[in-house]
Parts: structure tokens; sequence; C-alpha cells
């Protein structure tokens, strides 16, 4: 499968081509955040990029709706002059809980129709946020016209989730999961790909992530020794249980040393890039025998150290 890591920034960019060049990674970039600077990566940074697509921006929207204004004209305008750049990009799903829909239309529905009739095509990968049974089975029907469909955050906690995804995959539509990308949710999860911009959560809160073999689970390590409220860190990189290990994967799989990433955040961005995108070879592994007709990607060396650094 592929994680797509969102936004991730030209700055992490300098640093994957100058540490660890050979590594194509999947991204995802958001219509309307720093637009230049998603064209600029896409111009200069091809040799590390092995897919992109792009997300409509109305999670944006939705959450700073004075700041961010567009439409779905604006977005169907950008796709019309950009849109050749992404391997695939997002319909314009800005109504979350399908609270503007009635038994004929939504929305959602309805900017879905006016991006294809403004001459977008391929179409816009629609998004799904209700896992009702007639939803999902007319999606099943439409593999030709759809053939990837994605499922929005707000329902992937739903009891249905999952079912829903094997449904659709065993129906012939590959399925993207939006926001998720730790290793317990992604482990039998029936998607051709996800999403998740946890490389800068990580950062923001003053953390690597790595995984901890032992208990077959993603695990951070904090460089701040207190918190908010002036409290020791219990997980300090200095006391932290795993960290030899954590030092290993950081000489032998990103290639740097600790003391940059003590001493500079970007290095712990780049630290956690790397990491996620080992994560998909590791998911693709793990996932092989349940989609089967997803190819699983051996880039580079990967089947040499997967054992090795996930155990």
């Amino acid at each position: 499968m592929r994680i797509y890591q969102s936004s991730l920034s030209y700055k992490s960019f300098e640093l994957i081509q100058e540490y660890a060049p050979d590594i194509k990674v999947n991204l995802l970039r958001s219509f309307g955040l720093n637009d230049n600077e998603t064209i600029r990566i896409i111009n200069d940074f091809q040799d590390n990029i092995n897919s992109i697509i792009l997300d409509s921006g109305v999670w944006s929207k939705h959450n700073n709706p004075e700041k961010v204004t567009h439409t779905v004209h604006d977005y169907a305008k950008f796709l019309k002059e950009y849109g050749n750049l992404f391997d695939f990009y997002f319909s314009y799903d800005e109504d979350f809980d399908e609270l503007e829909r009635s038994d004929f239309c939504s929305k959602n529905g309805e900017n879905q129709r006016i991006l294809e009739n403004e001459g977008i095509f391929p179409y816009p990968v629609p998004v799904i946020h209700l896992l009702e049974d007639d939803i999902v089975d007319y999606y099943c029907e439409s593999k030709d016209r759809y053939p990837i469909v994605a499922i929005g955050s707000n329902a992937i906690n739903k009891f249905n989730f999952r079912p829903s995804v094997e449904k659709l995959y065993k129906s012939g539509v590959n399925v993207h999961a939006f926001k998720i990308g730790s290793a317990e949710a992604l482990r039998g999860l029936h998607a051709w790909s996800s999403d998740c911009s946890s490389h800068a959560q990580w950062t923001k809160a003053g953390r690597c992530v790595f995984y901890d073999s032992i208990n077959q689970k993603d695990a951070d390590i904090c460089f701040r020794p207190f918190n908010k409220r002036g409290e020791k860190q219990d997980d300090f990189y200095r006391k932290h249980p795993l960290y030899e290990d954590f030092v290993w994967f950081l000489d032998e799989v990103v290639g740097i040393d600790l003391d940059k990433i003590i001493k500079n955040s970007n290095y712990r961005t780049f630290s956690n890039s790397i990491y996620f995108w080992w994560l998909e070879m590791f998911i693709s592994s793990e996932n092989a025998f349940i989609t089967p007709r997803f190819e699983e990607s051996n880039d580079n060396g990967t089947s040499e150290y997967l054992k090795t650094i996930f155990g």
C-alpha cells in the first residue's frame, strides 16, 4: 500500500535529497495551502517523489472559514491548469457530516457533478462520509467510473469501516483512507492507500516516531525534557527504554546522527518522514496476503531491512 505524507515541506525534501537521495516518498498536498510551494516541490524533487496526490483543502476551510475562502469553482480552475501534475485528486467534499443531503442528492454529490461538468478528467476521487449500505453498494457498482474512492476521516472509527473497505476492495475498487498512519490501524486493512500528517505532528510535539518491535506498534521518543506544565517527560530520550533501538534506526535507516535530531526540529521531521516511508513497505508486506492485487513495493533493499527493523 501507499502512505501519502501530508504537506511534506520543501525543506524536508531538501533533507531527503541530501541524506536519502535514492528514496521516493508518496506525497499529499492540499489545494489553497501554499500552492506555489506545491508546484516548486513537483518541479525540483521529481527524483524523490513516487506519487503525488491533491486534497481539495476543504478540511482547512471547515476549520478556518474566515481565512480559507476558496470554492468548488476555484478548485475546478486549479485542476484545469495543474491537475495533470497529480496522480489523482479528491472531490470537493465540504459537507463532512452530509447535512445537506436529500433522497436525490447531497452537497458533496453536487460538487462532484460540478467538477465533472467542468470537464475535469480523470474524474475527481469521490470521498465517502457515510458508510450506509446503499452508498457503499453504489460505488461497488460504479468501479468503472470511479476506480478509486476515499473514505473520510470522520468515518474511520465507525463499526463498519473495515468491512466497508473490504467490500469495496472485493468489488474491485481501490480505497484511500484519510488520516490513518499507525501500524496498528493499517495492519489488516484492505486499503490501497492512506495519508497522514503524523511526521509533522510528532515534530510539533517535540518527538520522533519509530517502531517498537516487541509490542508491535509505533513508539515515540521525546526531545523536550519538560512538558507545557513544567513537568519532567517520562519518555525523554536520555532515559527512554528504547533509546538504543532509536539510535540504531537513526544510524542504519535515516542516516543521520542523534545530535542533529536534538538540535534541529527539521531533522526530526526528516526522520519521521523516513519512518513512514519504511512503515509503508512494512504494511505492504504484512497485508500482501489479504490484498494480493496491490503491488508490494521493493524499493532500494527494502526487503533486506524489513525484518531487522520491524521484527
